[in-house]
């Protein structure tokens, strides 16, 4: 069925709430948004007994798993924007774009790095990038591999135990140059204020992160000058166990249930991985979050999964909670989860509830505009018109698909980190997790 109609709800447009009470579905696509020509005695009518109906939630920064587009779906994610995954992974999933049940996506594909640059412990061997006259060539096959955006990244390793070659800016100027020449935006990987400053210079249009220290006025001005985008990723927060050692995710009865046995055995693996002595003050991005927002500056809600802690879909729930504690209101917060997020990644047919877009959808119990962990309660959730299962994952092959992709690049990390860094994990204050 993908076509049918939602009555008695409150809706949230991708921007605001809206008085209409009611929406028409035909064909996958919204026909009609306030009609008073429909009743219950329609058939295909869904009685939303005043929950909330918004547009299907956008992930701004994911990272794609086997399977990740099903599970996405049954927590209302439906449109994921991949930030990194290598070609044979993101075609294997284009394969069940069109098939009920599973998010769409977009893809950077590879994105550029310097040799040996992040993220080569979780994706080598890809291609890298060697400097400014390589720019064309390397925009050009990500294109070829299906890339609707490109992706550098810019980490020195400042952030981390050890260094980290990098991309030089002339490079990145001309991965810019070449991306916009060919109609693409550049999203840019930069985890601290000076970072993000040299590749907004540079002319990117999003920054992948907002920085880890704190942003100075002068910096906030110019960021907020520039135009660009933030993706927030504050999930990044809920891989570090509080004193209790449980990760945040599976606080959430909701989101508990339907994550279900399989990955709450991953999380609760990751909540006894080692961890920096001390943990980073993850206080300090939710008040770059609220300076950005209060600057201006357009916000995209991303969780990073499948970071540790992070879960494809459920994360971007917890994103929303993060969003509102630090500082927005639970509309603003969904903004940057839906409209903003379509805006930004010129997803024109999507992201807002309006006569002509696709029917992604998700109808909530409760009032998200006014207690934002209300998302949580989610009734049903449709792509493009058709129902999702929302059972359907837990249990399924995409599921094991999944968990087993995850715990082969633990793997690969773990060894990496090791040969680099002998004395891992000695200075760390917990032990590195189970890859069974």
């Amino acid at each position: 069925m993908n076509s049918f109609s939602v009555m008695n709800a409150k809706i949230f447009d991708g921007r605001r709430s809206i008085p209409a009470r009611t929406i028409r579905v035909e064909n996958g696509h919204i026909a009609e948004v306030g009609s008073l020509g429909m009743r219950e005695s329609d058939a295909g009518v869904i009685d939303a007994r005043g929950g909330t109906i918004l547009p299907g939630l956008i992930d701004a920064h994911v990272h794609l798993l086997p399977g990740s587009l099903r599970q996405a779906a049954t927590f209302g994610v439906t449109t994921l924007i991949d930030q990194f995954s290598k070609p044979d992974l993101t075609a294997s999933e284009a394969t069940f774009r069109a098939q009920p049940g599973y998010a769409d996506f977009r893809t950077s594909s590879i994105g550029a790095t310097a040799p040996g640059g992040h993220p080569t412990m979780a994706y080598s061997p890809f291609p890298y990038l060697e400097g400014p006259s390589g720019a064309a060539q390397f925009v050009a096959e990500r294109v070829s591999e299906g890339a609707t955006h490109i992706k550098v990244l810019y980490e020195d390793g400042s952030t981390s135990p050890h260094a980290t070659p990098a991309l030089n800016l002339a490079t990145i100027r001309s991965l810019v140059r070449a991306a916009h020449e060919a109609n693409l935006i550049v999203v840019a990987h930069a985890t601290t204020s000076k970072a993000a400053i040299d590749v907004v210079r540079c002319g990117v249009d999003v920054l992948a992160h907002a920085p880890f220290d704190k942003i100075a006025p002068v910096q906030l001005s110019e960021i907020a000058r520039s135009g660009v985008k933030v993706i927030t990723t504050m999930s990044i927060a809920d891989g570090f166990p509080g004193a209790d050692r449980k990760l945040p995710i599976l606080g959430h009865p909701e989101l508990a249930r339907r994550i279900g046995a399989a990955w709450t055995k991953v999380i609760e693996q990751q909540s006894q991985r080692w961890l920096p002595d001390p943990v980073p003050d993850f206080s300090i991005i939710a008040v770059n979050v609220r300076n950005l927002q209060a600057a201006g500056v357009s916000l995209l809600a991303g969780t990073d999964a499948p970071n540790p802690g992070t879960i494809h879909g459920a994360s971007m729930h917890r994103e929303l909670q993060h969003l509102v504690s630090a500082g927005l209101t639970p509309s603003e917060a969904l903004t940057a989860a839906t409209g903003s997020t379509a805006d930004a990644f010129n997803l024109h047919d999507r992201g807002t509830i309006a006569v002509g877009q696709r029917a992604d959808l998700l109808l909530a119990t409760g009032d998200p505009t006014a207690q934002i962990t209300d998302t949580q309660n989610i009734r049903h959730v449709w792509v493009q018109g058709h129902p999702v299962n929302l059972d359907g994952y837990v249990s399924s092959d995409d599921e094991a698909s999944g968990i087993a992709s995850l715990h082969a690049t633990t793997a690969k990390i773990m060894t990496a980190i090791s040969k680099l860094w002998p004395e891992f994990p000695a200075s760390g204050t917990r032990h590195t997790p189970s890859t069974e």
